[in-house]
């Protein structure tokens, strides 16, 4: 029969070391900013709906509460988000105001000689072809309705909203989106470069296009968070999760990332 000395002797000496190995294999990512493969899977895994609002509430705990939900002028964002296309909202939103302080009223748009329009809007870019594209949309909502107005969508479903708009002329699902849901209050999640990458990233979507992504998401986002996750994934994929070299070491979201590139990406300095 061994001696209690030499039983402790072995448990020392072979059982510790195999548990603090064991220990270490399993939780040695979590402790040094990696994953481990079952933090991996979780975040695969989860429930859509449950990741979320994770990721909501994480965007609102870093960036601020998005601020407080108002409807515009459906019309103002149709234009708006015309503008926007294939440039920034640094270059979008003078030119956006410098249409209204022209004309004032969109008749008067509708009205006036294409280069004035353009001369007014250059700095969006693209000039001459928005100027002539936002004519055509403000005639042909004149000759359906009778009058510049998109009151008619007030009633329809998004589905329904979606189909008008992109019935127009150069509106396509993302324009059609913002005027449902910053026109509206519509549940129409508009989906620009930084939500798709973002949300590909995230795993909300797989190999899905940009135009399939706006599907997708207003399916799967909650109606309410709708408003909230489109602004704040804007804000975050234009300061950390960004086209190029993605700030993944400081990534609020990282716990949540399915990016495969994302354990290079850490250890770079910003």
């Amino acid at each position: 029969m061994r001696s209690a000395p030499f039983t402790i002797s072995v448990f020392c000496i072979i059982i510790v070391p195999l548990l603090s190995a064991f220990a270490f294999t399993c939780y040695w990512p979590e402790c040094f900013g990696e994953m481990s493969h079952r933090q991996k899977e979780a975040a695969i895994s989860m429930k859509p709906a449950d990741k979320i609002i994770k990721i909501t509430k994480a965007l609102d705990e870093t960036y601020g509460k998005r601020p407080a939900f108002k409807r515009s002028d459906p019309v103002d964002e149709l234009v708006r988000t015309i503008l926007s296309q294939n440039t920034s909202d640094k270059n979008s939103v003078p030119a956006f105001y410098a249409l209204k302080k022209r004309f004032g009223a969109w008749e008067r748009v509708l009205g006036s000689d294409t280069r004035k329009i353009a001369a007014a809007i250059r700095h969006a870019g693209l000039a001459n072809i928005k100027a002539k594209r936002i004519k055509e949309v403000l005639a042909e909502i004149k000759r359906r309705e009778g009058s510049i107005t998109l009151a008619v969508l007030k009633d329809l479903s998004v589905e329904e909203g979606a189909s008008y708009l992109r019935s127009l002329k150069g509106v396509g699902p993302k324009t059609a989106a913002c005027v449902l849901l910053f026109g509206f209050g519509k549940p129409a999640m508009p989906v620009d470069t930084h939500i798709f990458r973002v949300a590909k990233r995230l795993g909300l979507i797989g190999g899905v296009s940009i135009e399939e992504a706006h599907e997708t998401l207003s399916r799967i986002v909650p109606n309410h968070l709708i408003y909230d996750l489109h602004l704040g994934i804007i804000e975050h994929g234009r300061k950390t999760c960004r086209a190029q070299n993605p700030l993944c070491g400081v990534c609020l979201l990282y716990g949540l990332c399915v990016f495969k590139d994302k354990a290079g990406f850490r250890k770079r300095k910003a």
